[in-house]
């Protein structure tokens, strides 16, 4: 574990320099930051000096990195408000769509992957491996487009646009883009859990625990489905990576007020430092993220363990 902890910390210094030099490569951000009082030399020096963007770049890399793990990432170029304040009130609400995505996608999955699993080469299982492989070809664009026209614009089932008035509001809005996001992954799911699962039924203790007469349902639920769900816990925290990339396009669809929003609306702005921030957010998320499934994966099956101190 330690040596675990040791590669962390050496990724999450690789993304944090990598993420401040790469604010370095999209030019003079004196230019978002003054607009027209660019042109004048004295004001640009004066703005350079006050940044203090004529220091040696590891000493404003040292700077930067200071200030982040403090909390201070900035102000925005545009509202000159803090970037802290700005994700703060974004980020509850993208985490608010992933998890609720995540919730879709495992409800979804795990029973069709039991079934499947249950009732192999029948022609369920054949019809839900089939949409399970379409499922996973369709963009996230197309099928957030596809579901808002169809189920907000044409049947008005689900609002067009986010609503927080209320829980039952932010819950009902949110549904088709968590549906958007959870439609993907639970294939995903679904296809790794059946597989599994079918592996373990042929397993030796399966054949024992069918000699002593015991239901197929009770064979299958309570002594295959968890050995067979170690893989998919790894999938489903590394599944936290497509799901931060996905939301960057559902909220734009849907606008809602989230992490993705704001970085494409930064972009258009040249908001660099609330670009920079959200990717350092993003990035440090899914590093920590693995970190932290890998660790449970190893709690979870001993047999890992045991190999990994041997």
């Amino acid at each position: 574990m330690l040596r675990r902890v040791r590669q962390l910390v050496v990724v999450l210094f690789a993304v944090t320099l990598l993420t401040f030099l790469s604010l370095n490569l999209l030019g003079d951000p004196l230019k978002s930051i003054l607009g027209p009082l660019y042109a004048d030399p004295q004001v640009r020096a004066q703005a350079r000096a006050d940044l203090r963007l004529d220091d040696p770049i590891p000493t404003r890399y040292v700077r930067w990195l200071g200030d982040a793990l403090h909390g201070d990432l900035g102000r925005s170029y545009n509202s000159r408000e803090s970037v802290s304040s700005i994700l703060g009130k974004r980020i509850p609400v993208s985490l608010f769509l992933m998890g609720y995505a995540q919730v879709l996608a495992l409800v979804l999955a795990l029973p069709i992957a039991v079934w499947s699993a249950y009732k192999a080469e029948s022609w369920f299982d054949r019809s839900s491996t089939t949409a399970s492989f379409a499922l996973i070809s369709v963009p996230n664009f197309a099928l957030g487009v596809l579901l808002l026209y169809f189920l907000a614009v044409r049947t008005q089932a689900f609002p067009a646009r986010y609503l927080d008035d209320t829980l039952f509001d932010r819950v009902h809005s949110m549904f088709l883009p968590a549906l958007t996001l959870a439609l993907p992954a639970a294939a995903t799911y679904m296809r790794l859990l059946r597989t599994d699962l079918i592996k373990t039924l042929q397993d030796d203790f399966i054949t024992t625990a069918r000699a002593k007469g015991l239901p197929s349902w009770r064979i299958l639920v309570r002594h295959a489905l968890r050995p067979s769900s170690f893989s998919l816990v790894t999938v489903v925290g590394l599944q936290v990576g497509a799901l931060l990339g996905g939301a960057l396009v559902v909220e734009n669809i849907f606008s809602i007020p989230g992490v993705g929003k704001a970085v494409v609306d930064a972009v258009f702005r040249k908001d660099y430092l609330v670009v920079q921030s959200v990717v350092l957010l993003i990035a440090t998320t899914y590093v920590v993220v693995n970190f932290l499934v890998d660790a449970f994966y190893v709690v979870l099956d001993p047999r890992v363990r045991s190999v990994r101190t041997g």
